[in-house]
């Protein structure tokens, strides 16, 4: 059995059931600054129109968008409501009759995007599929069917049982799956029970208890995946009197069973040409597209006797199209070496006229390569480059391509049902849209009220800076604002390569081999990667590797220093006991007050207590920036502000610019301030700082 998560208190009967358990992770809460309260100030002068400050411009901007925000949920909502609407009107057209072909020429007039689109269609043919289907979501069938033991660890008592501390709920409690293997041992009599469930043979039980091999569960589902329990004879005789659907075909055909016990399920299928629903978020057409997906030649060519062929619709998909995207790889798109399985069922539907829809079905990528990909399947395709696999390349080259456009598109009204649907579908979608159009508008204007520029616009700033000075950019940037270093030094890490993450000395420290790492890194110069996994572990481990940390050969800075800021003050304490050196700076000289100061005021205290040294000098925020930061989001003096101030002693223009903001919005913190270092009173005139920091 798998381990699963557990988010209700039957978990402790359901471990008694199956024997396992698993720990909860708990998700970090990232909590939202909360917008303080603030005062305003009466009228003096009644005889004037009154107008807003400064900070009632911008809560009154806030409080709308706050609105706004609760109506994007709603917004939300609703166009998922309307997406589903959508699945609904897909699933009225197939059973009217209309083609799955013809449903995707209308894509253009949906405004969704073509992936959107199809996945949205494929909902509607597995749903379509399934009210033809004896399908149950309740757990009370189980509780009675015969050779329900041919599931391991699973009876009829055990679930009643589980049906009784769930309250009788037969559905699924949010957040809880178990996969269970089918019983190895499984008794020839609970087999043959199995095929007493006459009433339920086929009826399919789809919960959050899953037999490994299939999504559903049937009695004749469990006696498939246990065909070859029993002799072929045995077989034979056995399901003479029952029948199949093609679901346990496809069931028998994904798990390997032999294909003799296949061919002999085949002749107690009554409908051999239904779409089997073998596996989640998979739509192919027929039992031969799933050999196909298989490299089954031998079963392709007996479905083939039988009238069952591998799907050959250019613009959906085709046989061809199914045995690529299955085909194993090796990386990304590249093709692994291909076995004789392979070549012969590629070569047996290439002789039959298949072709494979491709990314450059009119060209061949300038002589360098071929590309297959589906957009109606969407698994991964393939793509042979001629320089890098000449022998493959030879192979597949001369594979007929189609276009993934070769179905035509409908881009106006043509009066029919669907277009009529999708047209009226569209504009309610973008009546809602036009509402967010109108709260991204208050964004702006709450920006422009706050004289600040969001984060995008800093980076562009950063790039272009970067473009024009070179090796001077973290000097000119200092300049305008200090942040503006911090988003450089974030923007140099996402283009660097460290290398791989994954290494000898990775793998040792993940299996807590501690010793052999540590030996390791007597000898061996850690790589950057390397140095950040090390780091990492450390804050949460410091007793285990303070001494692996301690002795490096080259004892490179990490990376950046964020996780300190997740740490409480309890293992900073840990980090100071093992002989952690919080004297660190990371990799562009970053101390660790800047990570302090977004953990608790308590943990900057804790440093100066311990005479951590700050360069206040060095290029980017310091502490007394953020400090004044804090204070203005929080509409009250930071508690880190005096911390700061014994540390900084030399004050910049831009911790002015910040004072100066305060000054504006909240007069009576800037008041505060002021008593408390006179010195920081800025000059009149003072421009307002217009970037704020992002820890990232």
């Amino acid at each position: 059995m798998k381990k699963v998560l557990f988010g209700i208190v039957t978990i402790t009967a359901l471990a008694v059931y199956f024997f396992q358990t698993q720990p909860h992770f708990e998700d970090v809460e990232h909590t939202e600054k909360v917008e303080p309260t603030t005062t305003e100030p009466s009228i003096v002068n009644k005889n004037k129109p009154s107008e807003d400050s400064p900070l009632q411009v911008v809560n009154k901007l806030k409080k709308q968008i706050s609105l706004c925000r609760d109506q994007s949920q709603q917004q939300s909502t609703k166009i998922q409501t309307l997406n589903q609407s959508l699945v609904s009107f897909f699933v009225s057209e197939l059973k009217k009759g209309t083609s799955v072909s013809t449903l995707l020429k209308y894509s253009t007039l949906s405004k969704l995007n073509q992936r959107t689109y199809i996945a949205l269609l494929k909902d509607a043919i597995v749903a379509e599929q399934k009210q033809q289907l004896n399908i149950t979501h309740s757990l009370n069938e189980l509780a009675s069917w015969q050779g329900i033991e041919a599931i391991k660890n699973l009876t009829n008592d055990k679930v009643k049982k589980l049906l009784k501390d769930l309250g009788n709920s037969s559905t699924a409690p949010p957040g809880l799956t178990i996969s269970l293997p089918v019983d190895e041992n499984v008794q020839k009599e609970t087999l043959y029970a199995l095929l007493n469930n006459t009433d339920t043979f086929t009826t399919y039980v789809q919960s959050f208890i899953k037999v490994e091999g299939s999504e559903v569960i049937s009695p004749a589902t469990l006696f498939v995946l246990n065909a070859n329990k029993l002799s072929l004879k045995e077989f034979e005789q056995a399901i003479s009197s029952n029948q199949f659907t093609v679901n346990e075909v496809a069931t028998a055909i994904k798990n390997d069973i032999p294909n003799e016990y296949i061919i002999a399920l085949l002749q107690q299928v009554p409908a051999l040409d239904a779409m089997p629903l073998y596996e989640q978020n998979t739509v192919l057409y027929n039992l031969a597209d799933i050999a196909v997906s298989k490299f089954n030649l031998p079963l392709v060519k007996a479905l083939q006797a039988k009238g069952i062929t591998p799907t050959n619709e250019p613009g959906l998909f085709t046989g061809l199209d199914v045995a690529i995207v299955n085909l194993p790889k090796s990386g990304n798109l590249t093709l692994a070496p291909l076995d004789t399985k392979h070549t012969q069922l590629l070569d047996y539907l290439k002789k039959r006229g298949y072709k494979a829809h491709s990314g450059n079905a009119n060209n061949d990528l300038n002589n360098q390569g071929v590309f297959f990909v589906n957009d109606f399947i969407y698994q991964q395709g393939a793509y042979i480059n001629k320089q890098d696999n000449p022998t493959q390349y030879a192979y597949f080259s001369p594979i007929g391509r189609i276009s993934n456009a070769e179905l035509p598109k409908v881009t106006t009204n043509d009066n029919s049902a669907i277009a009529t649907y999708l047209i009226d579908l569209e504009q309610q979608k973008n009546e809602l849209q036009a509402r967010s159009n109108n709260c991204n508008d208050l964004h702006k204007e709450l920006k422009t009220a706050e004289q600040l520029v969001d984060t995008r616009q800093a980076y562009n700033q950063v790039w272009n800076a970067n473009e024009e000075h070179g090796d001077n950019t973290p000097a000119v940037l200092h300049a305008i604002d200090p942040v503006l270093v911090n988003y450089w030094f974030a923007s140099q890490n996402n283009q660097h390569s460290y290398g791989r993450s994954q290494s000898t000395f990775s793998e040792l420290l993940s299996k807590e081999q501690y010793q052999k790492a540590y030996e390791y890194s007597l000898s061996t110069v850690l790589t950057q990667a390397e140095t950040d996994t090390l780091f990492s572990l450390l804050l949460l481990k410091p007793d285990d590797l303070i001494t692996l940390w301690q002795s490096r050969v080259e004892p490179k800075p990490p990376s950046d220093l964020l996780r300190l800021s997740k740490l409480p003050l309890s293992q900073w304490q840990k980090l100071k006991h093992a002989g952690f050196d919080f004297s660190i700076t990371d990799v562009y000289g970053r101390d660790v007050y800047l990570q302090a100061m977004f953990a608790s005021n308590d943990i900057v205290q804790f440093l100066i207590d311990n005479k951590i040294p700050s360069d206040t000098k060095k290029l980017g925020v310091d502490i007394l920036d953020l400090a004044l930061e804090q204070s203005y989001n929080q509409g009250k003096l930071s508690k880190n502000v005096p911390l700061a101030l014994q540390l900084v002693k030399e004050f910049e223009p831009n911790h002015l610019a910040r004072v100066a903001r305060l000054k504006m919005f909240y007069p009576e913190v800037y008041q505060q301030l002021i008593q408390l270092k006179p010195a920081l009173k800025p000059a009149q005139g003072t421009e307002l700082n217009h970037y704020m920091f992002d820890n990232h």
